[in-house]
């Protein structure tokens, strides 16, 4: 008896007529308006059903490739004109995604389609996302980056898009605006504690678990301190993407809805950037150095300098190439488990000419292809919940705990989660560099934060 195909092995079969024949075409093998052979030849040739082979050749028709020609068959669509598409992202995000290789894999499905790149500034820390920047066909913004546009009300420069139902779908709310999904979450980057392991192993430490609090990184950090130029930790705590954490693990104070004087001193929003304090101001585990970015301290981990740091999972792949032994594990948490999580998605531009290439393309970066081509070839979290993940399929250095996102996704919380407006984070940031610098105090502190998230 002949054994029914599973699931993915049938969408592997539609997957297998359609290749082959786009191939074909692509060569010149079917040229352009002539038929492709009857179905039932295509049965002989490929083994499977005629059903299978009718939804292979729809999936051509839906990719633009034939037409369908009632009663004659399957025409080869004649040549079709050139269409460039261009991509509003930043930089970092080639790396993150692997971005080039992604599009070279879209043009060798839709040649006809010339993908190309426009790098827009990261609007962070400044607030200038705007229509120019968002000039092209496609834009990949994250999460912090949409709530800016949400809040400058700029959220009518993308076009709607349909459900994406094997993405995870508690995090496209973080793309979504009166019931319009306006981009597709494509990876996920959740913050991680990262240590080198050799370093724990040298001292006889336990490595850091799920229940380490910031207590107990200090304590390891202090004993990591070498006095010889080596520390225990170290983070650029001035990131919009770094010091909110201590504002999302403050839970009592973000789940309150107080923001008078009052109600801030005696909440735990202070109790967290205290300890954010007190951890900057600690000489026996934290360095006193003068970090620009988050490359600073990058470079320090790599080198050997530092023990622990925080650091996403999209900025693990800054450490393809290097030469260290690290692993991640949760963040310390103060009373209970958070995070902080930044979610990367993509959108097609409303004013774009070639809205149906465009939304090719967003459909592909969803796909199973391109998303198996992104846990292949970076440390990025796949928005495809059903992916299946391999660790023998990996190109690059992985660390052993790599998978530790699915158990805490319970934990993730992003900027929006503590309903405070990009504008007043900036504030924030402005009055805790001075707060951090002891030039004011807590009960100071408290007022200026009261009125900046009043304002």
């Amino acid at each position: 008896m002949r054994r029914r195909p599973s699931k993915e092995q049938f969408e592997q079969q539609i997957e297998q007529i359609a290749k082959a024949l786009r191939d074909e075409m692509i060569a010149g093998k079917q040229a352009a308006g002539s038929f492709l052979p009857p179905e039932k030849s295509l049965e002989a040739r490929f083994g499977l059903s005629n059903y299978s082979i009718r939804l292979g050749l729809e999936q051509l028709v839906r990719e633009g490739w034939i037409e369908k020609i009632a009663g004659v068959g399957n025409r080869v669509v004649a040549d079709r004109p050139q269409v460039k598409l261009t991509i509003a992202c930043e930089n970092v995000t080639l790396r993150n995604l692997k971005l080039t290789g992604l599009v070279e894999q879209f043009q060798r499905l839709y040649p006809w389609i010339q993908v190309e790149f426009l790098f827009m500034p990261s609007p962070i820390p400044g607030t200038d996302l705007s229509e120019r920047k968002l000039a092209g066909d496609l834009v990949l913004l994250d999460n912090v980056q949409f709530q800016l546009l949400s809040e400058n009300r700029l959220t009518h420069l993308l076009e709607p898009l349909s459900e994406a139902n094997e993405l995870y779908p508690q995090f496209t709310k973080h793309f979504s605006m009166e019931g319009r999904r306006l981009l597709l979450p494509i990876i996920l980057s959740p913050l991680v504690l990262c240590y080198n392991k050799a370093h724990f192993r040298e001292s006889g430490l336990a490595e850091p678990n799920g229940s380490w609090t910031w207590n107990d990184l200090i304590r390891h950090a202090e004993l990591l301190y070498d006095g010889k130029g080596r520390y225990g930790f170290s983070l650029y705590i001035q990131s919009m993407y770094r010091w909110p954490l201590f504002l999302i693990q403050s839970c009592e104070w973000v789940e309150g809805s107080g923001k008078e004087s009052s109600h801030i001193r005696n909440s735990r929003l202070l109790d967290g950037l205290k300890l954010c304090k007190d951890i900057l101001h600690n000489r026996k585990a934290v360095p006193l150095y003068l970090s620009e970015n988050n490359d600073d301290v990058y470079r320090m981990f790599v080198e050997g300098k530092l023990s622990m740091t925080l650091n996403t999972y999209m900025g693990l792949n800054s450490w393809n190439e290097a030469e260290i032994e690290y692993d991640i594990s949760p963040v310390p948490y103060m009373d209970s488990p958070r995070t902080l999580l930044i979610t990367l998605g993509a959108g097609i531009n409303s004013s774009s000419g070639h809205k149906e290439e465009a939304r090719l393309f967003v459909d592909f970066l969803a796909s199973k292809e391109a998303q198996s081509y992104i846990y292949q070839h970076t440390l990025s979290i796949p928005g495809l919940a059903t992916l299946p993940m391999e660790p023998g399929n990996r190109m690059i250095y992985t660390p052993s705990r790599y998978m530790l996102f699915r158990e805490t996704m319970g934990s993730f919380r992003t900027h929006a989660d503590t309903r405070i407006s990009f504008a007043a984070f900036q504030s924030l940031s402005s009055q805790l560099k001075l707060y951090w610098a002891n030039m004011i105090d807590e009960d100071e502190l408290g007022e200026r934060l009261s009125e900046a998230l009043s304002d």
